[in-house]
């Protein structure tokens, strides 16, 4: 499968967002890791005109990061991309940082002065800047980019903010959406600076051990960079990403060179093949570091024009591996520590393994591990956590990133022991179908056509805390919404409902509940007291609870939800 292929699988999204729109969505999506594809759509896609420049913008408070980003779709894919396009992103980021606010619409004002003060407040480590288009790569881009992410390092002049800009044309989007299946993306012959010794041999596998220059790796990172970490959940951090631990391996190697093998646990390398060329070298088909990030990206964003890396040695591994299976295995178990991969210690789990043959008999695909989601209906482990918590009355939990989540193993425990996945459908199809609205509000917006009241109900929405607080809302009101008493840690859809149905058509259903609520919501929720004030979240989720209930009554809201209620078994 083909990225293309994979992005005509999401119908659904292209006839709502548009085919141009749904591209710069999945390819975002694909480069941040992000496997839910409509929720990232109907967050970070900007509205009409005067957008100062930014198709998209993504502010995640949990990884202290911002993407935003300009696409452009060409008819003719042979040209080049316009370049001028690439430093409209100069434009976005003056805006960004010091644009008068009272000139940006009402639509981006809330993120850039929620961004601002996590700058202010030191909240901000990562600044991604992306000009995705369907056009091959070209120095004149890279050139423009290269100068936009040189001016706002500049302006904001701060060292610990890593900033990043990347051109994501055809063939590096392509490259990203088939490394996804291929854990090693560096494919290159690269000659091996030594011998390879105490061998080890297993299933698939063969292993040895080496000491390599810390000259040889600062070469390997110049000419690949992240790359090299394909097959690392985590990757290198940047040298201020784990500051303490960062600087202390920098310092090491540039005041004791001597003794950084003895100081260093060294790195791991992954390799399809080792071999040795016709003057008698050893050589490694393609490369991934996966243990040892840190290390390598340290050694290699060292200047070494200042510092000589000649005495530097690194104690390391090398693994050959062809076999996928093995390799996923490998990768796995040599990144455990890392809190990254923290949700992939739980794809065995019991409950897991159960769900997914239950997801299977009801013809849904269930994926138990991280990662991109390259079909549009496909379920995954790291999509539903948070709409399950939210569901189950743990709103504020739901709003925590997916990797403090799963460290957690309580939460973990409410969200999927023992629970069915007739009841994962139904709350995840309310997910999607708060994700519709918001991108169905926002096509109004563009158009203009927004009444009073939706723009209301928009300005509720564009905060990312408040569609957790929706699902938990929805989920404490569904006895009157429905009629009948609802458990809300076993309802689900009546089986004949979900047979045969995809998950486009279970949101659609939903869309009565949502819009009987959300206006009642407007006239309830005080966005100053809700978005400023998440602390007493809980307390005001009941007060809201109670006005809510006496307000579906009193205006025989269940009405335009009778057809929903007849397909939802309670308990």
């Amino acid at each position: 499968m083909s990225f293309l292929d994979a992005l005509k699988t999401r119908q659904a999204l292209i006839e709502k967002i548009g085919y141009n729109e749904a591209y710069l969505c999945l390819a975002i999506a694909l480069y941040i890791e992000e496997p839910d594809v409509d929720q990232l759509a109907s967050i970070g896609l900007t509205e009409g005109s005067n957008d100062k420049k930014i198709d998209f913008i993504y502010h995640d408070r949990n990884s202290k990061s911002l993407v935003f980003s300009q696409g452009y779709m060409a008819k003719n894919t042979n040209d080049e991309a316009p370049s001028n396009k690439a430093s409209d992103l100069n434009t976005a980021c003056a805006w960004l940082i010091s644009g008068d606010t009272d000139y940006v619409p009402e639509k981006l004002r809330g993120i850039i002065s929620d961004f601002r003060e996590s700058i202010k407040n030191g909240d901000i480590e990562h600044i991604d800047l992306l000009y995705v288009h369907n056009l091959p790569e070209s120095i004149n881009v890279t050139r423009e980019l290269q100068t936009v992410e040189s001016h706002l390092r500049s302006t904001l002049s701060n060292d610990s903010i890593t900033i990043r800009s990347q051109e994501l044309g055809k063939t590096k989007i392509e490259h990203l959406f088939t490394a996804q299946d291929s854990h090693i993306e560096v494919t290159d012959s690269i000659e091996f600076p030594g011998e390879i010794g105490i061998h080890q041999n297993g299933d698939n596998w063969s292993a040895g051990v080496a000491t390599v220059a810390g000259n040889w790796l600062h070469q390997l990172y110049e000419k690949y960079g992240d790359k090299l970490y394909s097959a690392n959940y985590r990757g290198f951090l940047g040298s201020d990403g784990r500051r303490r631990v960062n600087h202390g391996i920098r310092e090491t190697a540039e005041k004791e060179p001597g003794n950084f093998w003895a100081y260093n646990n060294g790195i791991t390398i992954l390799t399809l093949s080792i071999g040795k060329n016709s003057n008698g070298k050893r050589i490694l088909k393609g490369i991934s570091i996966i243990n040892g990030a840190q290390t390598s990206g340290s050694i290699g964003s060292i200047d070494t024009k200042k510092i000589q890396l000649d005495n530097v040695n690194i104690l390391c591994r090398v693994i050959e591996c062809s076999d996928q299976l093995t390799i996923d295995k490998i990768v796995r178990f040599n990144n455990t520590q890392n809190i990254i991969t923290t949700w992939d210690r739980f794809s065995n789990d019991p409950d897991q393994k159960r769900l997914s043959d239950e997801f299977q008999e009801l013809g849904y695909a269930y994926n138990r591990k991280r990662g991109f989601n390259n079909q549009g209906d496909q379920i995954g482990i790291e999509q539903v956590l948070q709409p399950l918590l939210a569901f189950h009355g743990r709103p504020r939990d739901a709003v925590r990133g997916k990797n403090q989540l799963f460290l957690q193993k309580h939460l973990y425990g409410d969200a999927f022991e023992n629970k069915k996945a007739r009841h994962i459908i139904f709350v995840y199809s309310l997910a999607r179908a708060i994700d519709n609205k918001r991108l169905e509000l926002k096509e109004k917006s563009t158009t203009e056509t927004l009444i009073s009241i939706e723009k209301s109900q928009l300005n509720l929405l564009r905060n990312l805390n408040f569609k957790s607080f929706l699902i938990a809302t929805i989920s404490g009101s569904l006895e009157v919404i429905v009629g009948k008493y609802c458990d809300p840690i076993t309802v689900s859809f009546k089986p004949n409902a979900i047979k045969g149905t995809v998950l486009t058509d279970l949101s659609t259903r939903w869309l009565p509940v949502v819009e009987s609520i959300l206006p009642l919501l407007t006239s309830i929720v005080d966005p100053d007291t809700f978005f400023k004030n998440l602390s007493s979240q809980d307390n005001y989720l009941a007060q809201v609870k109670l006005q809510l209930d006496a307000m579906m009554v009193a205006t025989n809201q269940q009405e335009k939800c009778r057809d929903f209620s007849t397909i939802v078994a309670a308990t």
